[in-house]
């Protein structure tokens, strides 16, 4: 699956937005990677404070917890728009080998339904956001630590948000490449050779 930057349409405008795109979820899958090694870090430091010390960090069960859902969400569109989330591909493969604009087609069919998914998503998890935030709802526990979760939710919303953006993108370009007939790379080179 190619990267959306590299789903060229010929439309300046267009690829232009790819490009963008790209860089946005490059950045915020950048941010998630630093939690990563920031959860690492916290984790390391718990578990010496528990051997050394006997006292460990309180709360690092609730952060590492909302930690991993930030990151999820952080990621995940970028994952898309390298081409990275898993899939299988097999008969889009074998399609596009014997007509590339049917198996373009039928990609940006795929993207389309993702995009309705992500966008049924989104709808469903305002309400939660916006519940938190009005409440300041809290997790923990009374006394020994107690976080926010309208951070985390804000971060689900935002990476839903640039997922649902990414499937739009990749849908729209390859239903243009499918209507314009756009040959891939690998297609033109073959034809340049025989």
């Amino acid at each position: 699956m190619a990267a959306t930057e590299d789903l060229h349409t010929g439309i300046r405008l267009v690829d232009a937005s790819a490009r963008l795109l790209d860089r946005v979820t490059a950045l915020m899958s950048a941010l998630g990677t630093i939690a990563i090694l920031l959860v690492m870090l916290l984790i390391s430091v718990d578990v010496a404070g528990r051997f050394f010390f006997g006292r460990p960090i309180a709360g690092v069960p609730e952060m590492v917890a909302m930690s991993i859902l930030a990151i999820v969400f952080l990621q995940i569109a970028n994952t898309l728009s390298r081409g990275k989330l898993t899939r299988s591909d097999a008969f889009l493969g074998y399609l596009r080998k014997r007509n590339q604009r049917l198996g373009d087609g039928l990609d940006a069919l795929m993207h389309l339904a993702g995009t309705f998914l992500i966008y049924v998503l989104v709808t469903a998890f305002y309400p939660l956001f916006m519940r938190s935030y009005g409440r300041n709802e809290m997790v923990g526990t009374v006394g020994q630590f107690m976080a926010p979760i309208w951070p985390v939710h804000l971060i689900v919303l935002v990476g839903s948000g640039m997922l649902l953006a990414v499937f739009s993108m990749r849908a729209l370009c390859l239903a243009i490449r499918a209507w314009k007939g756009v040959e891939t790379e690998d297609q033109a080179d073959g034809e340049g050779a025989q």
